[in-house]
């Protein structure tokens, strides 16, 4: 029986990156995202590289669509064996807490708190019957100290990300389950490009080692704590921050 990772939010960005790396690695991999003609394009990509890929598209702010993309999943393909949540939105960047909408705050909170915890309510169960499981959340350095363009939402939101991974794997680690975030500083992606623009790179040189993180480095990181190199790692938030956090 092959091995099965489940990406969300795998059409971009560092999303994207992870499915690269697990389908590199041997994995069977599904993806989801919102954005059917960015799937059929990944999708077409990786299978004409010899990688076996399923890109969804699925708006995973909505339960009922989230529960339905994972029967799929349960009736069409292995035992989920990695679970990556990489969606996740800045919502309204550089905006003051007193200024910022309540159907924004709303979306973030939907899009980066209770997708991924509906996504690892989906998996959970299977992975403790089958008594091993990794589940790496993407969080930001925005989980660990003030977001530096997203505000007190978008902070607020990876805080509770990065809280959930640590309860939850307390939870589940005496059943052999993993469960870890990421927590990258700047990294070049699209949404990152849209936000910054020109002043990306120069975000970039403001971690120590004076450069801005490529989307790979971090899916190095989420691949790593996903792996048998990483099994007594659990319950940490793993700062890809280029020496910010020191």
């Amino acid at each position: 029986m092959g091995k099965l990772a489940v990406i969300t939010g795998g059409n971009s960005g560092i999303g994207e990156a992870c499915v690269w790396r697990f389908i590199r690695e041997g994995y069977e991999v599904v993806f989801g995202g919102r954005r059917e003609a960015q799937n059929q394009a990944l999708s077409e990509r990786i299978k004409e590289s010899g990688g076996l890929v399923h890109g969804y598209s699925v708006d995973l702010r909505d339960s009922a669509a989230l529960a339905d993309f994972f029967r799929r999943i349960a009736a069409d393909h292995p035992p989920v064996k990695c679970l990556v949540n990489s969606i996740g939105i800045e919502g309204t960047p550089f905006t003051l807490t007193e200024d910022y909408c309540d159907t924004v705050f709303e979306d973030v909170m939907a899009t980066n708190v209770r997708a991924p915890w509906q996504c690892m309510k989906a998996v959970l169960p299977t992975m403790r019957a089958a008594g091993t499981g990794s589940i790496v959340n993407v969080a930001s350095l925005a989980g660990i100290r003030a977001s530096a363009t997203g505000g007190s939402v978008y902070s607020a939101s990876k805080h509770a990300l990065v809280g959930m991974t640590r309860a939850a794997a307390r939870e589940y680690a005496p059943f052999g389950i993993r469960i870890n975030a990421v927590c990258p500083a700047f990294v070049r992606t699209p949404l990152s490009e849209g936000i910054l623009g020109d002043e990306l790179e120069a975000m970039g040189r403001s971690h120590p080692l004076n450069r801005i993180c490529e989307a790979e480095e971090v899916a190095s990181a989420v691949y790593w704590l996903s792996s048998k190199q990483a099994s007594f790692v659990t319950g940490i938030a793993m700062p890809v921050d280029g020496g910010t956090q020191a």
